[in-house]
């Protein structure tokens, strides 16, 4: 769970969960920048566990991966659909083999099976 705090008068909010705590905001004019980006918690959301999930499944394995560089954007160009577009980057002595096993296995990683099934939202009422 993530508790988001904003205080009267601003647009940079502190996203705490459980001890850990990051800042968010929007860009100018409406907001300073003084944090990440809503958008950008996605971003990392989904590189963060593509690049965790191709790290276990070469622990896993015992595939030589030195290290993993996910670029992450997301594209909400269409009004229709939203696009993430991944660049994925794998350092160390692979063979294609292990290239190509790795590339699948990322496909698996929890936070995009979240992503790609239909999503609801439901609003608790606010408290007085």
């Amino acid at each position: 769970m993530v508790v988001a705090n904003n205080a009267a008068g601003a647009t940079k909010t502190i996203l705490a969960a459980g001890e850990r705590q990051i800042e968010t905001d929007t860009t100018p004019p409406a907001g300073k920048g003084d944090g990440i980006r809503p958008h950008q918690l996605l971003e990392a959301a989904l590189a963060s566990c593509m690049a965790i999930t191709l790290r276990m499944v070469a622990d896993e394995r015992g595939i030589a991966l030195r290290s993993a560089d996910v670029t992450m954007e997301v594209d909400r160009s269409h009004s229709e659909e939203t696009v993430f577009r991944a660049s994925i980057d794998l350092h160390g002595a692979l063979s294609e083999a292990e290239r190509g096993l790795l590339l699948k296995a990322v496909r698996l990683c929890p936070v995009r099976k979240t992503l790609s099934k239909p999503i609801s939202f439901v609003e608790a009422k606010a408290s007085p």
